[in-house]
């Protein structure tokens, strides 16, 4: 169902493409032949190509709210590259002024279909019954749901699996399963109860099958075997990713120079302090090095000596602080680490030293995380929130680890973008934070 809805929506957001390509832009861009279909087809992969990269099409999964952002993002750039196609290929330039009313008439049309497909959809099949199935009880999982998934899902019964086990024949009277910090033999038996019963089973990973699901398939003989690759990146593929991570760094400082210019002055003017803040972090193989970021807590914000994460209200916090921070302008000359080798443009984002050492008391694989360079962003952060838990950033940054490639690479770069502008990326640190 979800597919034909997606697939609707496209069809009306060619079409109306269509007719403002040819009702309009043709007189400026006339192209030969077949030029103005093969600006449409351009079109329509591109916009179907960034929908899948910023899960636009997760109909039946997504708040509406999060499916129509996902959807304006993919118009904004697939606008953009077509504008910048007709001008290199065109015979005369393109005005650049009409598009802006053509991307709001765009995003207003996809914003009202979205909203239909979803009540059709849910008209259809309301959220999904589920079973939670848990060895300790971990409320946050139903908190999650609550907050941000409670069009999809229904936890109708949640239950130990040392009561679960007695009866798992009523496995029927749920949709789905979710399974949270089960043994690997509890695990097991759950997985195939749910397979026999034909019920789809979520697993709440730890690393031990983090690295199996990554695992490739090979044989031995007649004999079937998973091979995990524990090693991240090759050679070949760490000299392609730091090529990529310098012309980043050097056409972003490019341009983020104006912003840079006028964040300083801003700082310096607030208190007078220092511009910069350097602290000593972790890289790979743990490393020390000076990350560099704009200063955005008092001067004194940790005079006890006492290192400690952010929380949401920190008084510590400058005015000016507050708004680069929400903006991650603070970010920006973390630009100059990935210039001088520290950090990578992906990668998982560096910890303080004295803080990994308290983590690890609770999550001693914290460190298996230090296998690539820190990143100005990563899997963490663009699936993740600022105040999820430090277990679960260290099951995002493995799986980013171990299913490590280019394109994933590319689609984290385009997927920060859009948390840019998300406030619930930006959530502080809660009390919790660390469990």
């Amino acid at each position: 169902m979800a597919f034909f809805l997606n697939a609707l929506i496209l069809v009306i957001m060619f079409q109306v493409f269509w007719q403002i390509w040819i009702g309009y832009f043709k007189e400026f861009a006339y192209f030969y032949g077949f030029g103005d279909m093969i600006i449409v087809i351009i079109y329509s992969i591109l916009l179907i190509v960034f929908n899948v990269v910023y899960g636009g099409f997760n109909i039946g999964y997504a708040k509406v709210s999060e499916l129509i952002f996902s959807q304006m993002i993919s118009l904004f750039f697939a606008n953009t590259a077509i504008y910048i196609v007709a001008d290199l290929v065109g015979r005369y330039v393109v005005p650049a002024r009409p598009f802006v009313p053509m991307f709001l008439t765009e995003v207003m049309l996809d914003a009202f279909l979205i909203i239909m497909a979803n009540v059709f959809y849910y008209s259809v099949f309301p959220p999904r019954r589920v079973l939670l199935i848990y060895e300790q009880d971990d409320p946050t999982i139903e908190m999650r749901i609550a907050k941000y998934q409670h069009n999809a899902y229904k936890i109708e019964k949640k239950e130990k699996y040392s009561e679960a086990k007695e009866h798992l024949d009523e496995l029927k009277e749920y949709d789905c399963v979710i399974a949270s910090g089960l043994t690997s033999n509890h695990k097991a038996r759950l997985v195939h109860a749910c397979y026999e019963r034909t019920r789809n089973i979520y697993i709440i990973p730890d690393v031990y099958d983090v690295i199996v699901n990554s695992a490739s398939s090979v044989y031995l003989v007649d004999t079937p075997l998973f091979k995990a690759n524990n090693f991240g990146p090759s050679q070949l593929e760490k000299i392609a990713k730091r090529a990529v991570d310098l012309l980043f760094a050097v056409v972003m400082l490019v341009i983020a120079s104006p912003f840079m210019i006028l964040t300083a002055i801003a700082i310096k003017l607030e208190d007078h302090g220092p511009v910069f803040y350097k602290q000593t972090r972790l890289t790979r193989y743990g490393r020390r090095f000076d990350i560099i970021k704009f200063r955005s807590m008092r001067i004194d914000a940790e005079k006890d000596g006492v290192a400690r994460l952010a929380s949401e209200h920190d008084d510590r916090i400058t005015k000016v602080g507050r708004f680069i921070r929400a903006c991650r302008i603070d970010e920006l000359p973390q630009l100059i680490n990935i210039l001088a080798g520290d950090m990578s443009v992906v990668g998982p984002r560096p910890e303080r030293p004295e803080l990994v050492e308290k983590i690890l008391e609770e999550v001693p694989e914290f460190n298996y995380r230090l296998a690539v360079k820190a990143g100005l962003t990563g899997y963490a952060q663009v699936y993740g929130k600022y105040n999820t838990r430090t277990r679960d950033k260290l099951l995002f940054d493995l799986i980013y680890i171990e299913n490590y490639s280019f394109f994933l690479d590319i689609r984290i770069m385009f997927m920060t973008f859009k948390i840019l502008f998300m406030k619930e990326s930006t959530e502080g640190v809660e009390d919790t934070a660390n469990e």
